[in-house]
């Protein structure tokens, strides 16, 4: 038998080809959005495509907003992408979640590597989950951590001393590494009730954490290849390198939740030891358990296993490698002005135990201040992308000149992606004065009225992003980050330990910092780490 495959059938999947082709071609030509400005597109096929993959397109979206207004369009590959910075009209799509929601292509792509938890779900099944997971983010819960986090930052701060004390007076230290490492401990513990030692430098590495490397490791370049799957789904059956990672990492994250959940359940069915933990401190999966054993909930509102395995899989990403990357920029700039470094620890240092209370770390206006300058600068995830379920018009409170006519309005047809560029958001000179750019924390002593518009949950900015989306656990990472710069900051002196112009962010998803002269190395903060001697 012929392994060649008949001249009709090649004919009709030419045919196929071409169909899909041409409708993409007329669906280009008839958008609506295409009489918006915008810049032209670099390749006709591609259009940004590239660009937009290969590095963080902040500085190129700023670029276009000086020549083509604050909302645009521009193509990627057969899709017209609707750029915006206007207040009114991001608002409008970051709080109707069911007209604009996180595309297809993202979700199942970053699926790979956690599945689809409250993170990635939409519409009745993202607030079935989220209705579920709320109470274990509750103010009163992330209080409760603050000891665990304490405990934590001191274990660090002695294994610092011991580098310090092992190479004399000054300890050149990747801290990147153990901040992750200290996350990692600190999520694992909060979450489960279990801890996993990756702060004993005596313990052997584990799964969990080698997987979390690979991962990481996986990030400091883009190929073609990976861009490809993002795109077209459908390669997504031919592994690579990164997928083998994800999938690596998916594997291990699922063993683990796997067996937390068991061991939860072993023990809630014990009378006695299910009151003693109702009593004590609950951690992130006796808090998820329980809510979804609620009488409240009925049977379609209850989570499955996979599902709860899934949150877990998201905890564990999202609550440990987004706080280990905005401590390391938070070390970065204390390293980079060492006077900021010396007020704010000056600050730290008025108060006179190593265990404050968390009453005590909020009365910290200047800690507050560079923490809130830290995340609107350096937000984990430079941008967003949304895309429109349906037609519908989006509202502007700047007006868009098309053709020579103003409009308050722009309609979207459904299928449209829409690019949200949370760092462009952060340091708009138009609303944050023409020092945005500047690491400057007294600016929040009196910031100006136009970035109450942001429509951010936290601190007038984008990072956490707004509306049924916005982070969980963002009072987690705040308060954590605090409580582990309060432990360092008091015992020890940072200094970079390469060139300032040597410090770059990984050109993906998440803007870990890298050493632009060694990106094979992954992710990395080399710093000098001396004792603090108060005079």
């Amino acid at each position: 038998m012929s392994l060649i495959p008949p001249v009709p059938l090649i004919c009709a999947v030419l045919a196929a080809v071409l169909f899909r082709l041409w409708r993409a071609y007329l669906r280009v030509q008839r958008n609506t959005l295409r009489r918006l400005p915008g810049p032209e597109s670099p390749s006709r096929p591609l259009g940004f495509a590239w660009q937009f993959w290969s590095t963080d397109p902040t500085e190129l979206h700023e670029d276009w907003v000086k020549s083509y207004g604050r909302t645009l369009s521009y193509r990627v590959l057969s899709d017209i992408c609707l750029f915006t910075m206007d207040t009114k009209a991001l608002s409008h799509i970051l709080t109707h979640d069911t007209e604009f929601q996180k595309p297809y292509k993202v979700r199942t792509y970053i699926a790979e590597l956690v599945g689809l938890g409250t993170l990635l779900t939409e519409g009745e099944q993202h607030r079935r989950q989220r209705r579920v997971v709320n109470p274990a983010f509750g103010p009163m819960q992330i209080r409760e951590f603050t000891d665990l986090f304490l405990s934590k930052a001191c274990q660090l701060r002695d294994i610092l001393s011991l580098e310090v004390a092992m190479h004399g007076s000054v300890a050149k230290v990747d801290m990147f590494n153990w901040l992750h490492r200290m996350s990692l401990d600190v999520i694992c513990e909060a979450a489960f009730g279990y801890d996993v030692g990756t702060l004993n430098v005596e313990a052997r590495t584990n799964e969990l954490s080698d997987a979390f490397r690979l991962v990481a490791q996986s990030v400091t370049r883009m190929s073609v290849w990976p861009m490809l799957r993002f795109f077209f789904p459908i390669l997504r059956i031919f592994p690579e390198e990164q997928s083998r990672r994800f999938a690596k990492a998916r594997k291990a994250m699922g063993e683990f939740a796997s067996i937390r959940i068991d061991e939860k359940r072993r023990e809630m069915e014990d009378s006695k030891i299910g009151k003693y933990m109702r009593r004590r401190r609950g951690d992130f999966l006796t808090l998820l358990v329980e809510a979804n054993m609620g009488s409240n909930l009925t049977e379609d509102q209850r989570l499955s296993d996979e599902t709860i395995i899934d949150e877990c899989r998201t905890i564990l990403v999202a609550g440990h490698d987004t706080t280990a990357i905005s401590l390391s920029w938070f070390l970065y700039n204390l390293a980079l002005y060492p006077t900021i470094q010396q007020k704010l620890r000056n600050e730290l240092l008025t108060i006179a135990t190593d265990h404050p209370t968390i009453e005590e770390l909020s009365s910290l206006r200047y800690l507050d201040s560079v923490l809130r300058e830290v995340i609107r600068l350096y937000p984990v995830l430079p941008s967003s992308l949304r895309i429109a379920t349906e037609d519908t018009l989006v509202p502007l409170g700047e007006p868009v000149n098309i053709n020579g006519q103003a409009h308050d309005r722009i309609w979207v047809e459904k299928g449209t992606p829409i690019v949200i560029s949370i760092l462009a958001m952060n340091r708009d000179k138009s609303l944050w004065g023409e020092d945005a750019f500047e690491f400057k924390p007294e600016r929040w002593d009196n910031l100006p009225e136009t970035v109450s518009g942001i429509p951010g949950i936290w601190a007038n900015n984008l990072t956490f992003m707004g509306g049924q989306h916005a982070c969980l656990g963002y009072r987690f990472s705040l308060n954590e980050t605090k409580v582990a710069v309060y432990t360092l900051l008091r015992a020890f002196e940072f200094e970079l330990g390469l060139p300032a112009e040597d410090v770059g962010r990984t050109p993906t998803m998440l803007m870990r910092p890298m050493r632009l002269s060694d990106p094979d190395s992954g992710p990395q903060l080399p710093m000098l780490v001396r004792p603090y001697r108060r005079d």
